[in-house]
């Protein structure tokens, strides 16, 4: 806590504090206040730390004079601190507070563009068969213990995720499932957190809105890999070998001395699958292991359900569970909420609700229908508006490469125009060739798709997963595309194709 606390600029340390936050509308008497924020902060937010009682200040270093000479104007004695790191200090010194909870959890992270959820429950469903009560951090939901919650976002803030390692420690929790984005990474917001073992799956175009270029985003992702815990040790090291970001993990890892197990299809990687069958109904067959093999029997569809399912099977093998556990706890996942859910079991067609939002997500789940479809794959996509709009041709051509018939729709808009964000997809589906349907309207796009089905079909509704909701302008509405889906299906789709 030293390095991130150095000594007061201004006035003397309190002999106590009787908490910490760093949401000032949270601030109460003889509280440290963590000022988090970017380049410009927000007068209002301090001054209101202030007024609520805050009796010590971490500062950004960069906003340091301009916090100084605030406090001069206001007449305000309040000791204060600065670090250039205010996202790091503020979890060494949140994990501290809260008698670092992690170092008594067993915290398995998983990061990469795709797959991060379904490997996440996968974790958490084998911790469980194995005697360990599990916590989960996600796209999708929270649990930390005390029942299950709407995520807020995939990886929260670093004082918030200590206060929640310590939540699910005081709930009786001994271990942790989390998603692990590339902005936390890059935000440090995972700072003070001991992990057991750490998996990359795989990355492909995406938050380059964020990143600017595909290789700082390869860096962000690649801090987990490298992961590095308070107390000096190294978490066990898990990495999709087919993914080709992957194998460059695995080559600069070579010879670390850290622990660390491949996966892939080649026989070369310490995990990889023996005779192994793959259907709508799921994964049936064995996967090789160090010292012994897996059966694996899974009602997850795809093949790249079976590498999410070997990443899972390398972070428990890292925890030392059994072989036999292991195949329990992977038969007990039914499925994930907007991640391949089918919507309408034992139909004559299948309707599949996905969250891929990128090109190779788009390409990995309709690579997956193929093989799985007797007749014609349709596809209902959009693309998010006020994000990276370099994937929006690409995943028009993705999906009329791969689809007998696309129907291009709206995602979440937010501030941008929805026609605006088709036009840019568009060219994409127009270089395949491939016949495609403009609809704006989502509710009616799913509709058509569904009024245009014949036995054998398979519907992907892809893009927003297990969302319920869909963001117009600034505004989040109600928008569930399963639920929708299923309103069509019992006859109250709205319109038809030609």
């Amino acid at each position: 806590m030293g390095r991130c606390l150095p000594p007061p600029v201004l006035g003397h340390l309190p002999e106590s504090l009787s908490g910490l936050t760093d949401d000032s509308r949270a601030v109460e008497p003889g509280n440290l206040f963590i000022l988090r924020c970017g380049a410009t902060y927000n007068d209002l937010h301090l001054r209101e730390a202030v007024d609520r009682g805050a009796t010590l200040l971490l500062v950004p270093d960069r906003h340091l004079p301009s916090v100084v000479h605030r406090l001069g104007e206001w007449g305000s004695d309040i000791p204060v601190c600065a670090t250039s790191h205010i996202q790091e200090a503020a979890g060494v010194i949140g994990s501290a507070w809260w008698d670092h909870p992690s170092r008594t959890l067993s915290i398995v992270g998983v990061t990469g563009t795709n797959g991060k959820t379904t490997s996440s429950f996968l974790t958490r469903g084998i911790l469980e068969a194995s005697g360990k009560r599990t916590g989960l951090i996600g796209t999708v939901w929270f649990d930390l213990g005390d029942g299950m919650v709407e995520a807020p976002q995939t990886t929260p803030g670093a004082l918030f995720l200590q206060e929640s390692f310590a939540r699910a420690r005081a709930n009786g929790m001994e271990a942790i499932s989390m998603e692990v984005s590339s902005h936390a990474l890059d935000q440090e917001r995972v700072a003070g957190t001991c992990f057991a073992a750490v998996h990359f799956t795989n990355l492909t175009r995406d938050h380059l809105d964020y990143h600017k270029t595909f290789e700082d985003y390869f860096l962000a992702k690649s801090r987990l890999i490298f992961w590095t815990n308070p107390d000096g040790s190294w978490p066990g090291v898990v990495v999709n070998g087919d993914d080709p970001y992957g194998r460059r993990l695995l080559a600069t890892l070579r010879g670390s001395g850290r622990k660390v197990l491949s996966y892939g299809h080649d026989r070369s990687f310490e995990i990889h699958p023996e005779e192994v069958r793959i259907s709508l109904d799921g994964i049936e067959g064995t996967i090789k292991v160090p010292g012994g093999k897996i059966r694996v029997a899974s009602s997850l569809p795809g093949d790249f359900n079976l590498q999410n399912i070997m990443g899972a099977i390398g972070c428990a093998l890292h925890l030392e569970i059994p072989a036999a556990t292991i195949e329990a706890g992977i038969r007990t996942l039914a499925g994930v909420p907007g991640r391949f859910e089918r919507v309408n079991p034992g139909g004559e067609f299948a309707v599949i609700v996905d969250y891929a939002h990128t090109d190779d997500a788009l390409r990995n789940i309709l690579s997956a229908l193929r093989p799985l479809t007797s007749g014609r794959i349709i596809t209902v996509f959009g693309c998010g508006g006020d994000r990276d709009r370099g994937k929006r041709p690409r995943m028009g051509k993705v999906a009329g490469l791969l689809s007998d018939l696309v129907i291009l729709t709206s995602d979440n808009p937010r501030t941008e125009d929805p026609g605006a964000i088709m036009d840019e997809v568009e060219p994409g589906i127009r270089e395949t060739g491939k016949s495609f349907v403009r609809e704006a309207d989502r509710k009616r796009a799913i509709g058509l798709a569904i009024s245009a089905a014949r036995p054998g079909d398979a519907v992907l509704i892809a893009g927003k997963g297990h969302e319920p909701y869909q963001i117009l302008g600034k505004t989040k509405t109600s928008f569930d595309d399963r639920l929708v889906a299923r309103e069509c299906l019992t006859g109250n789709s709205e319109g038809a194709l030609p």
